[in-house]
């Protein structure tokens, strides 16, 4: 009982996990392609401009920094990301958006760092991305 009520004790003093929105600028990606789908899935996800990445709350990266959107259906219908098209292998535009509840991955092996789109506040015309 005494280890149960420590327990509680220092849970109830630990910070709250609120985190702030997040505004971030960079390029959405949509990609069909077989590799893509089968490593990441069929998400979109969002690479930061570089001079933006410190905004992420995550460990320092030497590596690109990107993230899928934990809130698919909902960030597609967002960032107006057009269905798929037999002729292409994607879809990726620039946009200006806002984040939260950004989740790293930082064990090892296949993974990505996922966050929920909470709004675009601009987003471009999308291009096509050429399968190669």
């Amino acid at each position: 009982m005494k280890l149960v009520a420590t327990l509680l004790l220092a849970t109830a003093c630990l910070p709250a996990q609120a985190q702030a929105p997040i505004v971030l600028d960079g390029q959405y990606s949509a990609r069909t392609d077989e590799m893509s789908l089968e490593i990441i899935g069929n998400r979109v996800c969002f690479a930061p401009d570089k001079a933006q990445w410190g905004r992420l709350p995550r460990p320092a990266a030497q590596h690109e920094i990107w993230f899928c959107f934990s809130n698919d259906g909902e960030a597609r219908r967002l960032l107006r990301v057009p269905a798929r098209q037999a002729d292409n292998c994607g879809w990726q535009a620039r946009a200006r958006i806002i984040i939260d509840s950004y989740q790293p991955y930082v064990e090892q092996g296949d993974g990505n760092d996922m966050a929920r789109l909470a709004s675009v506040i601009k987003v471009a015309q999308p291009n096509a991305i050429a399968c190669e």
